[in-house]
């Protein structure tokens, strides 16, 4: 190799190790739920929050939060069921305060733990194969009084939804 040659393949050998020592990388991780029969997701088919702040007003208590959400099946003949997996609240989480009920509906159906019926040919109206006309997810405070407890409160809403396996 002649010593011109040499003398590149160095300066080329030595540009890339100096671009690698500079390279930044990013890692991110990406996951998903998958249901094959049911999902509930906001009315343009994104994923529903993984949280949503309530607001609250001093002298009145929370705001209701809403999200414009969608039914999407596989099957838009099949009825579904639709509940709240248990009795949803909000906890403080430094000091001591009563729990704060929270009411949980789905097109202005209250959702509780017993099981509630939505029917296909009421919420699949073929405007978007394969989702049910856009719905109001409603979170709110179960009687609407001001809270006693200045801090900051959690709480989980849990939704299960169920397809049927036959519609009446």
């Amino acid at each position: 190799m002649s010593p011109i040659l040499k003398k590149v393949a160095l300066a080329a050998a030595l540009a890339t190790a100096s671009l690698s020592a500079n390279a930044a990388e990013s890692h991110i991780m990406v996951y998903t739920n998958v249901d094959l029969s049911l999902a509930l997701l906001k009315a343009d088919g994104s994923p529903l929050p993984d949280s949503m702040e309530m607001t609250h007003i001093p002298g009145d208590g929370l705001r209701t939060v809403t999200e414009r959400v969608r039914v999407f099946t596989n099957d838009e003949s099949k009825d579904i069921e639709v509940n709240v997996m248990h009795d949803p609240v909000l906890v403080i989480q430094n000091g001591t305060a009563p729990a704060v009920p929270l009411r949980v509906s789905l097109n202005k159906t209250p959702l509780t733990v017993a099981p509630k019926d939505f029917l296909a040919s009421e919420i699949f109206d073929g405007a978007l194969p394969g989702a049910s006309f856009i719905m109001d997810l409603d979170i709110a405070q179960a009687t609407k009084a001001p809270l006693t407890v200045a801090g900051t409160y959690e709480g989980i809403v849990s939704i299960a939804m169920k397809q049927k396996t036959a519609s009446p």
